[in-house]
């Protein structure tokens, strides 16, 4: 089973059962702010990510690893762009999206972030909201996004990394771990640094990396374990599903305690 077909089996469990659950949106939060509700979060969450890269009402926005397309939704409704092309490796995602967000302004397909099905220089500005810790390389959407933006067109991403490197084996053989269960390339496995480094060897300029960790990872672990969304999860996923979510949820929370994980919101430009 290729990397791809194994990450849209993982994200593809339940999603006809989702109905409104959490608004559809499927990103971590922020959690700042006085911040206690999981929708507001991550709306606060995209809210950030759009106004760092200057979204606004003359963009043309690709926006790669869409979910169910509530964030396009938001990204519309808050920055008002010209246009929004949305695309998701998961069939499911894209078919609830088609039918739960429709607008002529959002067209949303099934497509691969390190093979995208854009010519060269279509967009003023590119978004992924999370997917990109499971892309087939991270780096190779660098260049492919690179492409597809305009000169001067900005790259806008939330995103998780390592907050350090492993001190020794047992925390070595902890992150290949949590990468193995949660279908993320070796190849992926960046510090900020190595972060931005990639970046800017393919290209970009004014590269910001601004780790965020402690308002996102806490904040969304607790969310996960309330009681009430464990059972609704449950239901979504199914039974066996929805304790393996909850597990990979766990093993992060142990990676952060650690000091291990971060999470970073990243803006970069094409010259």
């Amino acid at each position: 089973m290729s990397h791809e077909t194994a990450t849209e089996h993982f994200y593809s469990h339940g999603v006809e059962n989702y109905g409104t659950f959490h608004d559809n949106y499927l990103n971590f939060g922020l959690w700042e702010n006085n911040i206690t509700d999981f929708v507001l979060a991550a709306e606060h969450l995209l809210s950030r990510v759009g106004t760092k890269i200057g979204l606004g009402t003359t963009s043309e926005l690709l926006d790669v690893a869409c979910g169910m397309g509530t964030q396009d939704r938001y990204f519309l409704k808050t920055f008002g762009p010209k246009r929004i092309e949305a695309i998701d490796l998961t069939k499911k995602h894209i078919e609830l999206a088609q039918s739960r967000n429709p607008s002529k302004r959002i067209t949303y397909r099934v497509g691969n972030a390190v093979s995208l099905p854009f010519a060269d220089e279509t967009f003023t500005h590119v978004t992924a909201i999370e997917g990109e810790v499971h892309f087939n390389t991270r780096e190779k959407f660098f260049r492919e996004a690179f492409r597809v933006l305009k000169p001067g067109g900005k790259i806008g991403l939330s995103d998780f990394c390592l907050a350090r490197l492993p001190k020794n084996a047992f925390e070595r053989a902890f992150v290949k771990l949590c990468a193995k269960i949660w279908h993320i390339p070796l190849a992926n496995i960046d510090s900020p640094d190595s972060y931005r480094a990639k970046l800017m060897r393919n290209g970009y300029i004014n590269v910001d990396v601004e780790r965020v960790g402690p308002n996102v990872i806490p904040g969304y672990y607790y969310e996960q374990a309330r009681p009430e969304v464990r059972r609704e999860l449950a239901r979504i996923r199914g039974f066996y599903a929805g304790r393996i979510g909850f597990f990979i949820d766990w093993f992060m929370f142990q990676l952060y305690k650690r000091g291990l994980l971060e999470y970073i919101l990243v803006s970069g430009q094409k010259p």
